[in-house]
């Protein structure tokens, strides 16, 4: 168990230097990266909206059942 404490340990000393020091990255965002940016937004607003109606359906059955007249 300590083992595995230890690698942890250097893992996690060598990821912080790795950010402390970066290299120069000669890179760039293509033009792709934005559309699927977007579409990532994008499907996670189409999931909690759906998300929502499905709960907000059962919410209000569970209030229409409470005070309904009809008592089964």
């Amino acid at each position: 168990m300590t083992m595995f404490k230890d690698a942890l340990k250097m893992t996690l000393v060598a990821f912080l230097a790795a950010l402390c020091f970066p290299q120069y990255a000669f890179a760039y965002i293509d033009p792709g990266t934005g559309s699927y940016v977007f579409q990532i937004v994008i499907a996670a607003f189409v999931a909690v909206s759906f998300m929502i109606k499905m709960y907000w359906q059962k919410i209000k059955g569970f209030i229409g059942r409470l005070f309904s007249k009809d008592k089964r």
